[in-house]
């Protein structure tokens, strides 16, 4: 399958996801509904064939009877569209988990692609860890280099008696020492950001097959 339909077919999934997830069925729709369908849909979404249960219970507030039959035979074929390997996947590479609506049958080839995209997974969010970690050291130096300027001006200002431009001066030798500090750490911040990168690659690399 090319990898544009298989975004489709994830976006799609999503889409049905947050559209099940937050709206209930009403009068018009219970009394039109094809189940078969609906239950296609939940199955497609990666939801349990459970989710008949709201549907009964709400369009039983409508009168209606919901046909449980005709859901669990559409939830069947959409649970086949969903438990692929490559689905499991890309909704693995998301961090999503597993639910438990997967056949005997079809969850290991899905726990599978699930289980790969989590290293992909895993290994962005290492280099984006490696990424802010560095990011955030820069910024703590920037800050001192800031303070040690206003102290510097301050220390120069007019209107100061020795013993305070001594302590001014303290204060700028002890702020100096502090910020050399973190520009030491600066290699090995740029060495874990490297292997995560390096990692990160290797992973994808493995995983080529997917994309």
């Amino acid at each position: 399958m090319k990898i544009g339909t298989e975004l489709l077919f994830l976006m799609l999934t999503l889409t049905i996801m947050s559209i099940s997830g937050c709206a209930n069925m009403n009068q018009a729709e219970c009394k039109t509904a094809n189940w078969r369908a609906i239950g296609y849909e939940d199955g497609v979404a990666g939801a349990r064939d459970s989710q008949f249960s709201q549907h009964r219970q709400e369009c039983a507030e409508h009168g209606v009877t919901a046909d449980i039959n005709d859901y669990l035979d559409g939830h069947v074929e959409g649970t086949k569209k969903y438990c692929t390997q490559t689905n499991g996947f890309f909704l693995g590479k998301r961090g999503q988990n597993y639910n438990g609506n997967c056949t005997e049958a079809l969850a290991p080839a899905f726990l599978n692609g699930l289980t790969d995209g989590k290293q992909i997974y895993s290994a962005q969010r290492a280099m984006d860890s490696a990424d802010d970690a560095l990011e955030r050291l820069y910024a703590r130096i920037e800050n001192f280099e800031e303070v040690l300027l206003d102290k510097n001006n301050l220390m120069i200002a007019d209107g100061l008696v020795r013993g305070e431009r001594l302590e001014i001066r303290q204060q700028i030798e002890s702020l100096e020492i502090k910020m050399v500090e973190l520009i030491d750490l600066i290699p090995e911040y740029q060495d874990e950001q490297s292997r995560a990168i390096r990692n990160y690659d290797s992973v994808k690399q493995s995983l080529a097959s997917y994309f």
